[in-house]
This record gives structure tokens, C-alpha cells and sequence, in this order.
């Protein structure tokens, strides 16, 4: 099989690698596509954290966002998967840590995730082994694209649930990638009055084609006039801006990840507005409830969709995703082929 490698900062290499064998409770995924975000930018430029921090090293095979068809099962799995369309969380705990043993896996201090930390390879494969308790069924309702898109897209799902936003609630989203417009979709649908802010034109035109309001920045109104601000870009601009929208007694979701320390964050403001602070990993626990949106119309993946690469226009698909211009957010690699009939592209 042919699986994506990261060699060094900017180069990529696809490799022929032998296939791996399903472990008890595993099943093995031919995957159809692999989604490309802001983390694997971090690692192809050479700015990741994790890499500064030493949790990831050169070389590796990348990729956490997928979407696949079952092909074999293995001991202790059910044979029903047989030909399912799956995807699934990254995770994987220790097993036996006090975290693990509550459900708590995103927070197990040994856990590792494929393709971002510790050694497991990635999903950049044609085919990859996943722990059946770690899958999620996809409906023949959504695309494959829908389907890629749900392991961020959970996280934005996660973040508005940590708020508890209500339908009475003013709520700021800031960032419309994919992560604010889902976030922005999930606020919406429970009946929030939301507003998504981001600088970027194209950004703030594919909100309003999703139906949302979209505003270039804060303006004076905006202080302190938020119930529940959702901070989805990692700009360390608009972390700090978080703090200034957000009203007394109010809360934040910090759902984008900065890639540094963010100097001038008004902690006394949030101390003295008494505001709740909210740092929110990952979607585990909430995609069922996404896909259910996602089916029902409230939640649009397919939109946010820039452009889908074979897999030998690699270096095209990574030339896009650092492209800042581009109109949509998500930009996707296919690893093979897909019957379903919603998923040509």
C-alpha cells in the first residue's frame, strides 16, 4: 500500500509500505479520503508545538482525518463491519490510567494520537487498522467529504456544549474556518443569536452563504455583549479579543490552538467579569450528536469543502492548504476509490 510520509519541514514523500494486520478488537480501513487542517500545516512548515516540544519527530506518516470502508475484521471484532463506511477518534489511551479507567481518554497523560502525537503512523495510508471502540458508523446521508470532516467538526460540537449555549444566548464565533463554521452551524440550530467574526472577505462570504451573520472584527458594540464566545482560529489576536467580547459572568471556549504563548491575555479581565474559561480538546462523546445535525441540515460539512487532490497531486493539495486565499477551508487528499454515490468528486 501507498502511505504519506513527512520526511523533513516541506517534504513529503508517498512510500510503498507493506499493509498492516488487524489486531483483536481492530478492524482494517481502506481509507477513501484524508482530511488536511492547520495541524498538519504545523508539522509540513515546521511550526508545530509538537514538534518544539518534542512530542513528534521527523519522519512520520501524518493525517487524522478520514474516512474509509471497512475490508477485514480482526479477532473479536464484529464481522457486521464487513463493508461499513466508517470514521473515527484518534485517541488511544494507556488502558490503565485513573483517566482511562472514568472514560477520560482525551485526557490519559500517556495517551497517544495517530498522526499528531506519539509514534502510532497516521491515516495518510491506503489502509490503516482502528479499534472498533473508537469508530463511528457513517449514514448514507452524508458524503465521504462529510464523513472526513466529523473528527474536527466534533470538537466545534464540544466546545458549544462546554458553553451550555441556550437559545437566549448572544454568541461570538471567531474564526470562520472549520471549526468556527461548525461551531457558528451548532450555536444556530440550538437557537443562539450568533455572529461569526474573521478579517478574511472569502471567509465572511462562505458564512453568509451558510445563512450565518459575519462581521470583519469587534467594533464597539461588541464589548462585553457576548453570553458565550467560541475562540476558533488559534490567532493570537483573537484569543485576546475573546476576552474583550465576552460579558460579565459569561464563558469562553478556547477551541483553536495557538501555536505560541499569547502575550497581553487579560487574565485580571477575566477574573474580574467573572467569565468562565473553557480549554476544549477534541470531539470524542459527540459525534453521534454531529452526525444526527449533519443529516438533518442544521450542520453543513460539504460546503466548507475547497477542493478534493488525487493522491499523486500531493504537493498541490499542501501548496493549497498554506494558501491563506483560498475561498473554502478544507482541503482534501483521495487514498482510494468510493462507491458511494455522493462521494464522485
Amino acid at each position: 500500500m501507498k502511505a504519506i510520509r513527512l520526511i523533513a519541514p516541506r517534504t513529503l514523500s508517498v512510500t510503498d509500505t507493506a499493509p498492516p494486520e488487524p489486531g483483536p478488537g481492530e478492524v482494517l480501513v481502506s481509507v477513501a479520503l484524508l482530511g488536511l487542517c492547520g495541524t498538519d500545516l504545523g508539522f509540513f512548515d515546521g511550526s508545530s508545538n509538537y514538534l518544539r516540544d518534542g512530542l513528534k519527530s521527523y519522519p512520520f506518516v501524518l493525517g487524522h482525518e478520514w474516512i474509509g470502508t471497512v475490508v477485514e475484521t480482526g479477532p473479536e471484532a464484529d464481522p457486521e463491519l464487513l463493508g461499513r463506511r466508517v470514521s473515527g477518534h484518534n485517541f488511544r489511551g494507556c488502558g490503565t490510567c485513573a483517566h482511562c479507567h472514568a472514560g477520560r481518554v482525551r485526557s490519559c497523560p500517556d495517551r497517544s494520537e495517530i498522526g499528531v502525537l506519539g509514534p502510532r503512523p497516521g491515516a495518510g495510508a491506503q489502509l490503516i487498522t482502528v479499534p472498533v471502540d473508537t469508530l463511528t458508523r457513517i449514514p448514507d446521508a452524508l458524503s465521504d467529504a462529510a464523513g472526513a470532516l466529523l473528527e474536527p467538526t466534533a470538537a466545534a460540537l464540544h466546545a458549544v456544549d462546554r458553553l451550555a449555549v441556550t437559545a437566549s444566548d448572544r454568541v461570538a464565533v471567531l474564526g470562520a474556518g472549520t471549526l468556527g463554521l461548525a461551531a457558528a452551524q451548532t450555536a444556530r440550530a440550538i437557537g443562539a443569536d450568533t455572529v461569526v467574526l474573521d478579517p478574511h472577505p472569502a471567509a465572511r462570504e462562505l458564512a453568509a452563504e451558510l445563512g450565518l451573520r459575519a462581521q470583519a472584527g469587534p467594533g464597539a458594540a461588541d464589548e462585553e455583549a457576548y453570553d458565550a464566545v467560541i475562540e476558533a482560529s488559534g490567532n493570537e489576536a483573537a484569543v485576546r479579543s475573546a476576552v474583550r467580547l465576552v460579558a460579565a459572568g459569561g464563558r469562553v471556549a478556547q477551541l483553536g490552538t495557538p501555536h505560541h504563548a499569547v502575550d497581553g491575555f487579560d487574565a485580571a479581565g477575566l477574573v474580574i467579569r467573572d467569565v468562565t474559561l473553557h480549554g476544549v480538546l477534541s470531539g470524542i462523546g459527540y459525534w453521534d450528536r454531529l452526525v444526527g445535525l449533519v443529516e438533518s441540515g442544521a450542520v453543513n460539512l460539504d460546503a466548507l469543502v475547497d477542493r478534493v487532490f488525487p493522491l499523486d497531486e500531493l504537493d498541490a493539495a499542501f501548496a493549497r492548504l498554506t494558501d491563506g486565499n483560498r475561498s473554502r477551508p478544507k482541503v482534501l487528499v483521495r487514498l482510494g476509490a468510493s462507491d458511494h454515490p455522493a462521494s464522485a468528486a
